[in-house]
């Protein structure tokens, strides 16, 4: 059971633990910063995740106002830049917020990042056209806000494309499995929750994963809500294994849901 509520505390342990460990820096050795850094980050991320400019359109949004809901290293809101879309990118921490602006000006790209809080965003009603999160709202402890501030912020007519962890996913299933196994004293429901947080990283603080009725249910405001599943390849598995995967297990039971909807 996924309990929503508001929890400071918990969130500044969330701003700790992703303000020394910044997502896309556990792929590469480099420099924090550096060109090379920013290049090996998003050569591996869309290696093992092709499917990422399609499905997340970052060549479908130029002229339009953008806002990324925890940019990160900022590697997908180039993307959307270099497509023509008008970026913002926010994130909880400062480590983040200055990695994608030095990003931004190393390749001379217009955007804006800054720090800021999902679920108190500082944009007034209806100012983007689009709103981009992935991976993200399942990290801050009252999700259902995070949703409903996106919704705020998004123009009538505006659309998001947001990714949150599947709990029914084959990834998760096998993951709480393979936690009970090496603990067999771990409550069920624990090992679920505790599994799924610690697949960032052993410390870091919170992390939730959902089935489809409840995305249902927290993006119930949304218009023509759509929801698909996707999966990344896999480096622990052959070539043949991951072309199987994709084909009959991902579009189903993939680790990412992936949400559209307007408003």
């Amino acid at each position: 059971m996924i309990v929503e509520q508001d929890n400071e505390p918990l969130k500044d342990e969330v701003r700790d633990y992703w303000n020394a460990h910044p997502c896309g820096t556990q792929f590469t050795h480099l420099e924090w910063g550096s060109k090379e850094f920013f290049e090996e980050v998003e050569r591996f991320r869309y290696e093992t995740q092709p499917f990422m400019r399609e499905v997340m359109e970052f060549d479908r949004h130029g002229g339009e106002h953008l806002l990324e809901v925890g940019c990160g290293l900022g590697t997908d809101l180039i993307q959307f830049a270099r497509g023509g879309a008008l970026v913002t990118g926010v994130d909880l921490t400062p480590a983040s917020a200055e990695l994608v602006k030095r990003r931004l000006a190393l390749y001379g790209l217009p955007g804006d990042a800054q720090v800021a809080d999902a679920e108190r965003l500082p944009f007034p009603d209806n100012s983007f056209d689009v709103v981009y999160s992935f991976g993200v709202l399942h990290h801050t402890p009252n999700t259902p806000r995070a949703v409903d501030e996106v919704y705020r912020v998004l123009k009538p007519g505006g659309r998001i494309i947001i990714m949150l962890y599947h709990r029914r996913s084959w990834h998760v299933q096998v993951g709480i499995w393979y936690a009970r196994m090496k603990n067999k004293l771990r409550l069920q429901a624990d090992a679920a929750d505790d599994w799924i947080r610690q697949y960032d990283g052993v410390d870091n603080p919170l992390g939730k994963a959902y089935s489809r009725s409840e995305i249902r249910t927290m993006f119930r405001r949304f218009a023509d809500l759509r929801i698909m599943t996707v999966d990344p390849l896999r480096r622990g598995l052959s070539p043949a294994m991951n072309v199987i995967n994709q084909k009959f297990f991902a579009s189903w039971w993939g680790f990412w849901l992936v949400m559209k909807g307007r408003k």
